[in-house]
């Protein structure tokens, strides 16, 4: 970060600084990126987003961009600050996943204004004229919980992460469209509203279990809630998948590392990366470029053989 910024003239960076530099680069054959992409995650503990992020620097490198990675740890204040930093940097452009306590549309209002070019990825704020990269969150859940429902799975929990971000939003939406369409009673208290992380879903299987009544299957909003539940399931006793199946949103290579292994509607966030980056090019390029939405459709729903009904 450094050596590109005395490269690209940022501000305060001393001119002895930017002669050592460019006698180094000159020394060594560093080849200088021609554009850099700021970009914004919750958390790099989440596998989901370092995947994410892979895909993301590997197309932008391609093109020669340089990719500065910053990380919100789902703060607010955080986030902003963050982005703050990088348009001080003068980035070209924008890639930000927002974190669960964002709400305020100021700074997103502001860099509209400055013409930077942004999008959001994963998870957006509702109601802003930023384009954004999706998965199909709703579309997912439904085709996976109409497969579930059809083996005969009737009594079904959801593990909601915060209602108040997008993604949270649409999976919920999912869930009670499924159950409403196949006549399913919706229980208000297997709706378990909380974060996205481990810490959460184990919290949050804790709360289903003081209910005394248990679900066959959780509908996890994505794999580290799925992780916390398996983590309290194992403490009180509870077999999966025998006593209860878990699926949640996530990936392949995350899936095969629980055991037994989850259920996955499978996101693809490489693929999302690849998007993001391709996309957030393409309109520093082109700023009249028309993007307003683009979506990553789950390719298969991966379901655990092990509570698989034949």
């Amino acid at each position: 970060m450094t050596i590109s910024k005395k490269l690209r003239n940022r501000p305060g960076v001393l001119q002895r600084g930017k002669d050592k530099v460019h006698k180094a680069v000159i020394k060594i054959g560093y080849d200088e990126a021609e554009h850099v992409i700021g970009v914004v995650i919750p958390s790099f503990r989440n596998n989901f987003f370092s995947y994410a992020v892979k895909g993301i620097v590997d197309t932008a490198a391609k093109k020669k961009y340089d990719v500065f990675i910053t990380e919100s740890g789902e703060n607010k204040n955080t986030e902003r600050m963050n982005i703050e930093s990088l348009i001080k940097m003068k980035v070209d452009g924008l890639i930000v996943c927002v974190s669960q306590e964002t709400e305020d549309t100021q700074i997103f209002e502001r860099i509209g204004k400055m013409n930077i070019p942004m999008m959001f990825f994963d998870r957006k704020l509702e109601g802003m004229n930023l384009p954004s990269i999706e998965f199909d969150d709703r579309n997912g859940g439904i085709s996976a919980l109409e497969k579930i429902i059809k083996l005969g799975y009737k009594k079904i929990a959801h593990f909601a992460g915060y209602l108040s971000v997008s993604v949270g939003k649409s999976r919920c939406e999912a869930y009670r469209f499924v159950l409403e369409k196949n006549g399913i009673e919706i229980i208000p208290e297997w709706i378990i509203e909380g974060g996205f992380d481990i810490r959460d879903g184990y919290e949050a299987f804790k709360k289903l279990y003081d209910l005394k009544d248990l679900p066959e299957i959780i509908f996890a909003v994505n794999d580290r809630v799925a992780l916390g539940a398996y983590n309290a399931a194992y403490e009180k006793g509870i077999n999966i998948p025998d006593d209860i199946g878990i699926v949640g949103y996530g990936f392949i290579d995350t899936a095969i590392k629980f055991y037994p292994s989850i259920s996955i509607i499978n996101q693809d966030p490489m693929n999302m990366g690849i998007a993001a980056a391709t996309l957030i090019m393409e309109k520093i390029t082109n700023p009249d470029t028309d993007i307003i939405k683009y979506i990553i459709s789950d390719k298969k729903f991966l379901w655990n053989k092990y509570i698989e009904i034949n």
